[in-house]
């Protein structure tokens, strides 16, 4: 007799143990279902906890003043979606993280549609899936903060996806469909170009391969591909020194050595970096299904042979960066979209070896349900507990009750707020939806003499660890290169509040200073 018979886990398990049973728990249908409540529940939490904003999640609201066909050394497709969200349902906390969880969530699903596309056993497809919490990037960085890697992501997962449709099954709509998210994913990182070159690289080892690359539906796919990249195409050919200085700027140091020393430097970035995102996945499948894991990665099929030709044309490519384009910095973040497929790569590799016992693998879904238990809460307790952790983060600072301390007392609205960083004026604009708000980090934030006319102008500063400190020189050169060398500078202020879930002691301080325009 089957006990607990009515019960959904229960027929989930029964079915990984090879028992027989029917529906939508047998064929592991639940697996977005339970994903939903996940991400559900990590947006309420977002949400709840704190109104102030970490790095990239500031940018979006900076950014999101205004629609443009290209931003900075990003490209802009992710904007281009908050931008959207904030027009539709306001600027706020809710609308940053109802898209980001939304997202993730799709990153996710269709992660496991690929997964059951590639793999027989629906066990194996929902194992890879749930995986991805056990990458630290995934469960960690992509849900605290990352914006624009989230979608290359999502692009990623949906362009092998349609690779792999139209090796099996060529149709038209599946090569428009690879040009679609080919020009989506190069509109979300440009390091995408890395995974086109890598998957065509793939794809051609393929038996039949050059037939499918050889035939003339694949010039839909470049057709498509380049339609939908062209207008920000246009846009980097007339900004094309800013996205090369940032970008040689975050991936290589410059006089750091010989070339050959810079080279070895890059070396050991790739190395630890690729171990730092894959490691805790590694360990935890070798401590789960043991001696079946390692005979697992001596076995072969036709496709955990593609995605190994997809790794080795990856690191070749960037073997060849750091040859020459020294390209010595590896960012997690930066290599996590190159390497967040192998949970899937390794499933591939158990069933080719068709060595998975059901009682690991049982044991494997019970450890990804605890932590999606145990991640929301631990991801809510570095903010809301600074006092074990004996630190505060970005969403400790008290950016409203500054806002709300400081409007009040002067008793009028801001023409504009201008600040240093975007960390600052993305979390100064989370308060004031409604008020212009300008980084002199980013120069196109900025406002003509003439549009801000008579102000007045708060220019507000801080310290990254709350100490007072007096206007910052950017914000002086802002004043005199808007309105002269003569322009007389303003008295500052300074405002000491508590954090946010701080001690009673602690207090974090604010810098600012109420300008007037002269008359002109």
């Amino acid at each position: 007799m089957t006990p607990f018979p009515h019960s959904g886990f229960s027929h989930t398990f029964n079915r990984i143990k090879g028992t027989p049973s029917m529906g939508v728990f047998s064929d592991y249908k639940w697996v977005p279902w339970i994903l939903a409540v996940y991400f559900i529940v990590q947006a309420t939490i977002r949400i709840l906890i704190s109104n102030s904003v970490r790095i990239d999640e500031a940018q979006q609201f900076l950014v999101g003043q205004w629609l443009a066909w290209g931003y900075d050394a990003q490209p802009p497709l992710y904007n281009w979606l908050q931008y959207g969200v904030f027009e539709i349902f306001g600027t706020s906390i809710a609308s940053l993280v109802i898209l980001k969880n939304a997202l993730l969530f799709l990153v996710y699903l269709a992660y496991h549609k690929l997964a059951r596309q590639l793999l027989v056993d629906r066990r194996l497809a929902a194992l890879a899936t749930l995986s991805l919490l056990t990458m630290p990037q995934m469960f960690w960085q992509a849900q605290r903060d990352l914006t624009h890697t989230v979608g290359t992501l999502l692009t990623i997962t949906l362009f092998i996806y349609f690779v792999v449709k139209t090796v099996r099954n060529p149709t038209i709509s599946s090569y428009a469909m690879i040009g679609l998210w080919a020009g989506l994913g190069m509109l979300t990182k440009y390091n995408f170009s890395l995974i086109i070159v890598s998957v065509l690289v793939a794809i051609l080892c393929q038996p039949g391969g050059f037939k499918r690359v050889a035939n003339w539906r694949f010039l839909l796919t470049l057709s498509v591909a380049a339609l939908v990249f062209l207008p920000h195409a246009l846009w980097m050919i007339s900004n094309m020194d800013l996205v090369l200085t940032t970008t040689v700027k975050t991936m290589s140091e410059q006089d750091q050595g010989s070339k050959l020393s810079d080279i070895g430097h890059g070396l050991i970035e790739l190395i630890t970096t690729s171990v730092v995102i894959i490691a805790p996945t590694t360990v935890i499948f070798l401590l789960f299904f043991r001696q079946s894991f390692l005979r697992a990665m001596r076995a072969k099929s036709q496709w955990s042979d593609f995605f190994s030709r997809i790794f080795l044309s990856t690191v070749a490519i960037l073997l060849i960066l750091m040859v020459f384009a020294t390209l010595t910095e590896f960012r997690d973040r930066w290599l996590l979209p190159l390497l967040f497929l192998v949970p899937l790569y390794f499933c591939l590799k158990l069933e080719a070896a068709g060595d998975a016992k059901p009682e690991e693998v049982r044991k494997f879904f019970t450890l990804t349900f605890a932590m999606m238990i145990a991640l929301p809460i631990i991801i809510a307790a570095g903010v809301m507990l600074p006092r074990v952790f004996n630190s505060y983060e970005h969403l400790n600072t008290p950016y409203a009750s500054f806002i709300n301390k400081v409007i009040p007392e002067e008793g009028k609205l801001p023409r504009a707020v201008v600040t240093t960083t975007w960390l600052k004026a993305g979390n100064i604009r989370v308060n004031m939806p409604h008020t212009t708000v300008i980084s002199t980090e980013y120069p196109k934030s900025d406002l003509t003499r003439e549009a801000i006319g008579n102000g007045p102008v708060l220019l507000v500063w801080n310290e990254r660890d709350g100490h007072q400190s007096t206007m910052p020189h950017t914000l002086q050169d802002w004043l005199t290169t808007k309105y002269g060398a003569s322009v007389v500078l303003p008295s500052q202020n300074d405002v000491a509040l508590p954090y946010y879930y701080g001690r009673k002691a602690d207090r974090y301080h604010f810098g600012y200073a109420w300008f007037v325009p002269p008359a002109q």
